[in-house]
């Protein structure tokens, strides 16, 4: 069973400023060098955790139409945030929200942006959630 996976992300290149600051603000948060792909996980663990109008009207945002683009980028972590993401798009189309399937890039933008605007104390809680599930390597 493969514990790993590479994720897609379609971004602008304000996309890709976003996705790095959020990294940093992240790492900072926890105090920790964490990889790209923890960020991409915090992201959509505050998506899972959010109310699907909520999604439905964040997936509508003028950030998160902002932050996607034409640029691919990859991030690695943990096979568990396919089936996050699976979830989350289960959920919005069961709610009605949507009327349609959602590309799974365009949920990953609608996590940044999220988090984007995201407490520091959701951050951490959802950091917290998050590194239950992805072994993060403490700094010595």
């Amino acid at each position: 069973m493969r514990t790993s996976r590479t994720y897609k992300l379609q971004l602008s290149g304000q996309g890709i400023d976003q996705f790095l600051a959020c990294h940093c603000r992240v790492a900072r948060l926890a105090k920790e060098f964490i990889p790209y792909g923890m960020t991409l996980y915090v992201a959509m663990s505050l998506l899972e955790a959010s109310d699907p109008a909520d999604i439905a009207a964040e997936l509508e945002s003028p950030m998160c139409n902002a932050l996607g683009g034409s640029s691919n980028r990859f991030v690695g972590t943990t096979s568990h945030l396919a089936d996050l993401v699976e979830q989350v798009g289960m959920r919005l189309a069961d709610s009605g929200h949507c009327g349609r399937s959602i590309a799974t890039w365009r949920l990953y933008n609608a996590g940044l942006s999220l988090l984007l605007s995201s407490e520091d104390g959701e951050l951490q809680a959802a950091y917290r959630r998050a590194a239950q599930t992805i072994p993060v390597r403490r700094s010595r």
